[in-house]
């Protein structure tokens, strides 16, 4: 037996919760009757994957459901009665609390222990149905009564009569002050107020908001017709219950408070009107309306209702910047229609996002476009002649690349609204000159950014407001002034063919990090007095000056000379760190970033990895954007 155990047990466990075919845990009773015996043995610590769970919410499972919670209450105690249903053995809780502790307590019959667990009194129930009996004492009949939270069904009575509509909050305290203040024959009042929202939508929508101040003891009352003629309800919903009859009177369960319940319904068909009936019921006498009105659909004069300042009114606080008016029951809104659809729309509000990867080669450029914002207007979206469009896809979902005949731009469809598009296409023709956007469209804004392979450098952008950084645009006044000295004066020292090669080689390197600089002004002005000063102590101090300073050359273009060799040599081991490029290619946005180490891996097709470039811009004119 011993050994057969291990794949009894591993056999049970895959009947029990594994099952196959159906991918649910198994019912006890579809077990094998020879696996049986094990189920609880198999199942132990996991009693909770037997347990049902609420729709929609298969990963918390419910192992205890409570029934219908009856309390009766007196002067000086109480008693209790609660059913339970009950999958997996777990702790419960009873009504009451730490003060109000319950006495006597039974289930099934049987006297049972009740344990305090953060300072609720709960109880051990075993898998089953069980019924739990107590009594509560007390001096006085208490304000509040703790009741177990996840009971849904409340049953009360005090003194023998029924209360129709128990308080609760939203911690699961039962309210019984107000209970017995009810009973001591507080006024009974009701005031309604009513206002309105009608957003002149395609179905024109109204949503209607009640706010009822009740005193008195819980009663139901009709309000009556709480809608417009013609129009259907949608959805109602509030802190009190409440339904809509089918003569469209407005029923509400009213408890002492303040509440406010929300009911939008809409109106089929065109609309040119709204009538508000005589409601037959304790209704506002005056409502407060306001218009949300869409240009884009229609544009709308607004008659039959007196105008007034939503400031001086309790309209919501979102819903005082809109048109308001009195109506009072029994008249009409009437809307005038000026004119439908929007003949001048608003442009189109995208912006244009461009990563450009150039290849190996240089022969070309992959693409990546991401494009987002607001479409208004257009229904095409066309990359311009040049380009070849690949992959397209609109919020997530790809789309199919089309030619509209007797062009050669190739585009997609659009939805109106708000879109997320990303698009990859290829420029197969590098060349000097980039188009910035490269898409038939107008954007607000566009961010560029250019990745280079290893061995390229950016030599300059133009059609720019600004670059930095760029070979071009890192020499100042001063580096001109000191490299045309330089040559000079190796021209003077040394002829015409030392001036030309001291030009050359300083303007190439000039301005490269680690490359000698002022240091080549030190050689030369002591090579000047060297060659002026033939003896003397002065003459002797010139000449260690100068030869330290030549010292100090060298020791500045060894290395810097190995580093250039390496990088032309092996471009993949160039050191880029530290450089910047600031490229705003527009009047409004301005983008810098740090230029990545060409080892690092970015965010792009796999042919390419390389230091990056970025620019802005606000128009979509074809213009250069990078030369390297």
């Amino acid at each position: 037996m011993r050994g057969r155990l291990p794949g009894v047990v591993f056999s049970l466990w895959w009947a029990v919760l594994a099952d196959p075919a159906s991918a649910e845990p198994l019912a006890i009773e579809r077990v094998p009757e020879p696996l049986r015996p094990w189920v609880e043995w198999a199942l132990h610590g996991s009693e909770a994957q037997r347990c049902p769970f609420l729709h929609g919410a298969p990963g918390s499972p419910e192992c205890v459901w409570p029934a219908r919670l009856e309390l009766s209450l007196g002067a000086r105690q109480g008693n209790f009665v609660q059913r339970w249903r009950v999958f997996s053995e777990a702790w419960v809780a009873l009504p009451g609390d730490a003060k109000h502790w319950p006495q006597a307590v039974a289930v099934d019959g049987r006297p049972a222990p009740v344990v305090d667990r953060d300072g609720s009194p709960t109880l051990r129930l075993l898998p089953g149905t069980h019924e739990a009996r107590g009594d509560l004492h007390w001096d006085t009949l208490p304000d509040l009564l703790q009741i177990p939270a996840e009971t849904g069904l409340l049953a009360v009575s005090r003194n023998g009569l029924q209360v129709a509509f128990p308080k609760r909050d939203a911690q699961g305290r039962l309210w019984l002050g107000s209970a017995a203040a009810e009973g001591a024959g507080a006024e009974t009042r009701l005031e309604i107020t009513v206002h309105r929202r009608v957003t002149d939508e395609i179905p024109l929508r109204v949503l209607t908001l009640i706010r009822l101040e009740v005193s008195g003891p819980a009663r139901e009352v009709v309000l009556g017709l709480a809608l417009p003629v013609d129009a259907v309800p949608m959805w109602l919903t509030g802190p009190l219950p409440a339904r809509l009859d089918p003569d469209g009177k407005l029923r509400v369960q009213v408890r002492p408070g303040t509440y406010t319940i929300q009911l939008e319904a809409r109106l089929p068909g065109p609309v040119d009107a709204l009538a508000l009936p005589a409601p037959g019921g304790p209704w506002d006498e005056r409502e407060e309306w306001v218009f949300d009105a869409r240009p884009s659909l229609r544009l709308v004069s607004i008659e039959g209702a007196a105008s007034i300042d939503p400031q001086q009114t309790e309209l919501p606080e979102h819903w005082r910047a809109l048109p308001a008016y009195a109506m009072e029951p029994g008249a009409t809104l009437r809307f005038v229609t000026k004119r439908r659809g929007d003949a001048d729309p608003a442009p189109d509000r995208l912006s244009l996002v461009r990563t450009w990867w150039l290849d190996f080669d240089g022969g070309g450029y992959t693409v990546t476009d991401r494009i987002s914002g607001a479409v208004v207007r257009s229904d095409r979206l066309a990359m311009a002649p040049g380009s070849e469009l690949g992959r397209v896809a609109v919020n997530g979902a790809d789309q199919v690349i089309t030619r509209i005949p007797g062009e050669e731009s190739t585009g997609i469809e659009i939805p109106r609204g708000e879109i997320e598009v990303t698009a990859d296409s290829r420029l197969p023709d590098a060349g000097s000159r980039v188009p910035a956007v490269g898409w038939d469209q107008d954007f607000q804004s566009v961010s560029a950014q250019l990745q280079l392979p290893p061995g390229w450098r950016l030599l300059h952008a133009s059609g720019v407001d600004d670059v930095s950084f760029t070979w071009v645009t890192r020499w100042t006044l001063l580096d001109f002034f000191v490299v045309l000295v330089a040559a000079m004066a190796f021209l003077r020292l040394f002829g015409p063919r030392w001036g030309a090669l001291a030009l050359a080689g300083l303007a190439l390197t000039y301005t490269e990090p680690g490359a000698p600089r002022w240091v080549w002004v030190v050689v030369l002005a002591g090579e000047v007095l060297r060659r002026a000063l033939v003896s003397g102590r002065f003459a002797a101090a010139v000449r260690a000056l100068w030869q330290v300073a030549l010292l100090a050359l060298v020791l500045l273009a060894l290395p810097f000379t190995l580093e250039q060799i390496r990088g032309g040599v092996f471009p993949a081991l160039e050191d880029l760190s530290g450089e910047r490029l600031l490229v705003p290619l527009g009047a409004e946005t301005v983008t810098s970033f740090s230029k990545l180490a060409p080892a690092a891996q970015p965010e792009a097709p796999p042919r390419t990895r390389g230091c990056s470039r970025r620019a802005t811009s606000r128009s979509n004119a074809t213009r250069p954007c990078a030369a390297a």
